[in-house]
């Protein structure tokens, strides 16, 4: 076999892997969007952060899922939410709905929350912003601070009821005379549901703003840039646990295609060897769309291009991929066990192959086709020549 009929192989497996990932990506893309993965995977990110992970008590955990509804449902948040209006989409989200559920309100949300919107949110509704505005000598560096605002910040409801705590000794040290007004936002306007590591997560902030910057109302800003990064940074792990899951939903879907395909590797490297029609059908069709086989129209296309190129895959191969053995003592057919074992690897590997995903084997049919056409068109000499008047 020589180099060009090598190239000419890996150029098929390259061109049917590509087609059959854009099938494999569109139906990974609906189930996601019916069943709300990402919007589901956000919230629980959101409420793991709040609650200072998933080994946290389980009142933390409680109180971060009452609190991540009081911030889906703030105007800022709840306008990001494009939720589908379509019939199908509601019946899918109905039936995929956890009843065991703490929160059972609107499970829907954003499948992407900026960085800002989140501080902003989170700040308004624990009302850190009109807790400073009670505060004694906001201005003075030596009087108070935002940590020891947020050190006493769980105290504020059982202390401010409560004239001989010493809470109440600690409150007053911060905010200076109590006055009923501000016994009333206490009582009425604080949330209760606050997890403890969310505070203290939140006080760990507040610190770093202080050595940065003294004044407190300085403070609140870098504070509120603080928290900004924190969210983002919990966001990025976050991110990195969904890819690494939706690889693990890309394999399954991948090899779900190539068993509803038939698509088995070893019989299409087989194919591709011995059937010179059918391997340069395939290069010329790949060579062919390779310009624009990324664009949406492309995916529209995908039986067509499966037909018209005549790729070995389908049931209607089947009696390819095995050897038929004919007994004297009659007339059953007997296929070996290894021939089934091989078709299974084949199709596994050409699962795994499926769940690469498009853009990848786009980029890798890109350079096969270079390589097959000797490298890319030099550019013409005169075309670097200067003008001739």
């Amino acid at each position: 076999m020589n180099l060009p009929v090598v190239v000419d192989i890996t150029l098929g497996l390259v061109f049917i892997y590509l087609i059959l990932s854009l099938l494999a990506s569109e139906i990974q893309e609906l189930i996601a969007t019916l069943l709300q993965w990402r919007v589901k995977h956000l919230r629980t990110s959101i409420e793991l952060l709040l609650s200072g992970g998933s080994e946290s008590e389980k009142s933390d955990i409680i109180n971060a899922m009452h609190l991540v509804q009081k911030l889906y449902n703030d105007p800022l948040i709840n306008t990001l939410n494009q939720q589908a209006k379509g019939k199908l989409e509601k019946h899918f989200q109905e039936i995929t709905k956890k009843p065991d559920k703490i929160v059972l309100e609107k499970q829907s949300g954003p499948s992407y929350l900026p960085s800002e919107t989140f501080a902003v949110t989170l700040l308004d509704t624990l009302k850190i912003p009109q807790l400073i505005n009670y505060v004694k000598h906001p201005s003075e560096e030596t009087k108070t601070n935002l940590q020891m605002i947020l050190s006493s910040y769980k105290e504020l409801k059982k202390g401010i009821n409560n004239p001989n705590s010493a809470s109440y000794t600690k409150i007053q040290e911060i905010y200076g005379e109590i006055d009923q007004k501000f016994i009333d936002f206490v009582n009425n306007e604080l949330p209760d549901e606050v997890p403890n590591n969310l505070i203290k997560s939140l006080s760990v902030i507040a610190q770093r703003s202080r050595i940065k910057i003294g004044d407190l109302n300085e403070e609140v800003n870098q504070f509120k840039n603080e928290v900004e990064t924190w969210f983002d940074r919990s966001m990025d792990r976050a991110s990195g646990v969904y890819k690494r899951n939706a690889k693990g939903v890309a394999i399954l879907i991948g090899i779900l295609v190539a068993f509803l395909t038939n698509t088995d590797t070893f019989h299409l490297v087989r194919r591709l060897s011995e059937d010179s029609v059918i391997r340069s059908t395939i290069t010329q069709s790949a060579s062919q769309r390779i310009d624009y086989i990324n664009d949406e129209a492309a995916r529209k296309n995908i039986e067509k291009l499966l037909g018209n190129s005549s790729i070995p895959i389908g049931w209607q191969n089947i009696n390819q991929q095995f050897e038929l053995l004919d007994t004297n003592k009659s007339n059953l057919i007997y296929i070996r066990i290894s021939q089934v074992f091989k078709l299974i690897c084949g199709w596994i590997v050409s699962g795994f192959a499926i769940a690469m995903g498009a853009p990848f084997w786009f980029d890798i049919l890109n350079k096969v086709i270079n390589v097959r056409n000797a490298g890319p068109k030099p550019v013409a000499y005169t075309k670097d020549q200067p003008s001739q008047k």
